[in-house]
């Protein structure tokens, strides 16, 4: 798991957790009702606003771009550069045997290989890498319309709390509970909204972008390859992508 992530998350846990067991009694803050009003609503209307395979594609979207290690553009520049040499010294076809572990990658090797024009590869791979934003980007808005569900929810949950404490001012007994529906689900609406679903949403983002320009990288190194590009000449091409502190130089210059 991405280890930002999981610090940020348990710090914010934390943090909650520490409030609530300072006062005198935090089983207070377990509320079974003000939970199924605010997760209830925001489930349900998630489900009216998108289609439910869209809602089960966003979560997987996300549990890959938290539980997946995300590759280096050195890495990347490094593996095309190789790529590279040994096509130079066994031909295209030696690359057959020794495919990327990166399905993207392996896609335009394989194209590579098989002497498929400069234009398909570009048209295919370039398509490839729109669905892919495209998908990202439905996975970011489903997670922001969350974030602003729960709030909305907890709002409702206020009303419905309010309305039960107004009812209840004839019989004290019932006072409590109104007044623990209304205070909770406003709590729980803005803990989903803002140390979940939030946070999830804006990492999708960068994840997205990330892989955005890591995908466009391995495009321009597999055309690169494609036209029997030097191996130093496709670094330096490659290298146009990256910071200039992460470039890559390999030994021995740039005429591969």
């Amino acid at each position: 798991m991405d280890r930002g992530t999981l610090i940020g998350l348990l710090l914010g846990l934390a943090l909650l957790v520490t409030a609530i067991s300072i006062g005198p009694n935090p089983r207070i803050f377990l509320h079974p009702e003000s939970l199924v009003v605010v997760l209830g609503g925001v489930i349900a209307s998630t489900m009216i606003r998108f289609p439910l395979s869209n809602v089960r594609s966003a979560f997987a979207v996300a549990s890959r771009a938290f539980l997946t290690h995300t590759r280096t553009s050195r890495e990347i520049v490094n593996e095309l550069v190789g790529l590279s040499q040994r096509a130079r010294r066994e031909g295209v076809l030696g690359l057959e045997k020794h495919l990327p572990s990166d399905a993207f990658m392996a896609q335009g090797i394989r194209m590579v290989v098989d002497r498929v024009s400069r234009d398909h590869i570009h048209d295919v791979l370039a398509q490839e890498i729109q669905t892919t934003f495209e998908r990202h980007t439905l996975g970011q808005e489903i997670f922001r319309f969350i974030a602003s569900a729960a709030p909305s929810f907890g709002m409702v949950g206020t009303l419905i709390g309010m309305v039960h404490l107004f009812v209840s001012l004839k019989d004290p007994s019932g006072i409590g509970h109104g007044m623990a529906l209304s205070l909770l689900s406003t709590l729980y609406g803005a803990v989903i909204a803002y140390l979940i679903a939030l946070p999830i949403s804006g990492k999708l983002e960068l994840r997205s972008r990330e892989e955005l320009q890591t995908r466009r990288l391995m495009l321009e190194g597999i055309l690169g390859i494609r036209d029997e590009m030097n191996p130093g000449q496709l670094e330096e091409a490659l290298n146009a992508f990256l910071a200039p502190e992460f470039r890559t130089r390999r030994a021995g210059g740039s005429n591969g």
